[in-house]
């Protein structure tokens, strides 16, 4: 009995495991589940160029699994990703730290992102920054920092698929975080700013994924919230690829947020665009539960002092 006890345990945590890995090759898989995002508009930046179609997440054995469908352009666009998977964040961005900020120095972002707004309840506490393109040859490069940690608080990884636009790294940088690039994606939405279709894009399977260790993420507890835009290539020209969606009809944010072009994008307040940008990622379902909220915590107190009296009353009765 004891023996087939332990035989059922290891067939269920190898079950487990082969079932909830995801395999880094840049291609979705059925253990993904269901998408946490869907365009809402077509792309202004390229059909089959800079697209982002559908997002998709999981958190499994301390890893984020994290698949964005679609395509980035080799011109070094930067694919931005925030993360808010930690109390407090910036939902207004700040400069650099030497420049009056807080946040780091890597790549420039922060300077031309100071006083770029997030929808309200989300704050942001991490970024990566993915790109690739030619510049002395093929390379894909990522960027990690640490919202609001100071002016060092990065790490680079260049060329991580040794000279060449796509392809997998599971160690990409040097916390853990690992990614895949598949540009192969020739459907999902189109070019224009019309509604996306929604279908085309939920069919596409290949894009960026990345395997994050909770650990680059301050070891979040139960869900949190990512925030995925397509930017240009000095992080001053937003496109109309965010996940979650703009409203169908709404081109480039450009730096104005009305496509116009000014050398930032501080002006831009994602609340005044209908819906959020941004999803939510479930937590590890194996993982410890959410701290409660100080009502829940009440009405858990209320219940168990209920549940008390009525044991103590059942008690005096007999």
């Amino acid at each position: 009995m004891l023996r087939i006890l332990v035989c059922a345990t290891l067939f269920c945590a190898l079950t487990s495991m082969a079932s909830g890995a995801a395999g880094l090759d840049g291609t979705r898989d059925a253990s993904y589940g269901a998408a946490l995002a869907v365009q809402s508009v077509q792309t202004q930046f390229g059909d089959n160029d800079s697209e982002l179609n559908a997002g998709y997440g999981k958190v499994e054995g301390g890893t984020l699994f994290l698949m964005l469908t679609g395509n980035l352009e080799s011109n070094f666009n930067n694919l931005n990703i925030f993360f808010d998977s930690q109390a407090g964040g910036q939902n207004v961005l700040q400069n650099a730290a030497n420049n009056g900020g807080s946040n780091p120095e890597n790549g420039g972002w922060a300077a031309k992102h100071a006083g770029f707004t997030f929808d309200t309840g989300f704050e942001a506490d991490y970024m990566l920054s993915l790109r690739n393109g030619n510049f002395g040859g093929n390379r894909f490069d990522i960027d990690y920092a640490v919202i609001g940690g100071g002016l060092g608080n990065f790490l680079t990884g260049v060329d991580v698929f040794g000279g060449s636009l796509t392809g997998s790294n599971a160690s990409a940088l040097a916390n853990g975080i690992g990614v895949a690039f598949d540009n192969s994606n020739a459907a999902g939405v189109t070019g224009g700013i019309g509604a996306a279709d929604q279908t085309a894009a939920q069919a596409v399977a290949t894009g960026i994924e990345l395997a994050i260790p909770l650990a680059a993420l301050g070891n979040p507890v139960g869900a949190f919230k990512v925030s995925a835009m397509i930017n240009g290539s000095n992080h001053d020209y937003l496109s109309n690829q965010f996940l979650g969606g703009l409203p169908a009809g709404q081109g480039n944010l450009g730096g104005d947020g009305a496509g116009g072009f000014n050398g930032t994008v501080s002006q831009i307040d994602l609340n005044n665009f209908a819906g959020n940008q941004y999803f939510r990622v479930p937590g590890d379902p194996g993982g410890p539960a959410p701290v409660p909220e100080p009502a829940s915590m009440l009405l858990v107190g209320g219940s168990l002092a209920g549940l008390l009296i009525r044991r103590r009353l059942a008690k005096t009765s007999n």
